[in-house]
């Protein structure tokens, strides 16, 4: 019996984005439409649902999505695994599918080659990697795993890293040529 691969994904938009003076990223525009509207538009047609994490203006982000998470105690402020945890509930899927609101360049063949990675095994998460490192906000992680390990890695941990995580699963990168598309719009003069 072949296991079935659904996919939620995430979207990241819950930081406070000190870098480019503490505006709600996922809002700016960038080449005509908000950072975070380009997202969803690229990840919904490969999902069965789209969540997007924001800690603010929710009624904005409520009207690209149906769904939008806040950050709940005790993990508020805790950086990208507060998001995570904070959508745990609402997803059913087999894999949940994670991306940052502000890499407005990211391409549907990148997403397509990670999602391929991960359906090939399915038990760990799977993360961009490119040129300039790892890219652990643009995976896709196996839901049951998910939701058994990060409430204890949570409890237990004082360091909230991302791919620290991720080896309390299994992690494997794909790596991406495109380096390009992977960049973050930290600062309002990347905004074109």
């Amino acid at each position: 019996m072949a296991i079935v691969f659904e996919i939620t994904a995430l979207i990241l938009s819950g930081g406070q984005a000190q870098r480019m003076g503490g505006v709600d990223k996922g809002l700016q525009v960038y080449q005509g439409v908000s950072m975070a509207r380009r997202l969803v538009d690229l990840v919904s047609p490969l999902c069965v649902d789209t969540v997007i994490s924001a800690n603010r203006n929710i009624k904005h982000y409520r009207a690209l999505t149906r769904l939008v998470v806040s950050d709940v105690e005790p993990w508020q402020g805790i950086g990208p695994l507060g998001g995570i945890f904070s959508a745990l509930e609402s997803i059913n899927s087999s894999h949940l599918l994670i991306v940052p609101c502000d890499t407005p360049c990211l391409s549907r063949e990148a997403l397509l080659k990670l999602l391929k990675s991960a359906q090939q095994a399915p038990d760990i998460v799977h993360y961009l990697e490119s040129k300039s490192g790892r890219q652990p906000l643009h995976a896709v992680l196996p839901v049951n795993q998910l939701k058994q390990q990060l409430p204890d890695f949570l409890k237990n941990t004082e360091h909230f890293g991302v791919m620290k995580f991720y080896k309390t699963i299994g992690a494997e990168s794909v790596y991406w040529e495109h380096d390009d598309e992977l960049v973050n719009i930290n600062h309002t003069e990347q905004l074109v």
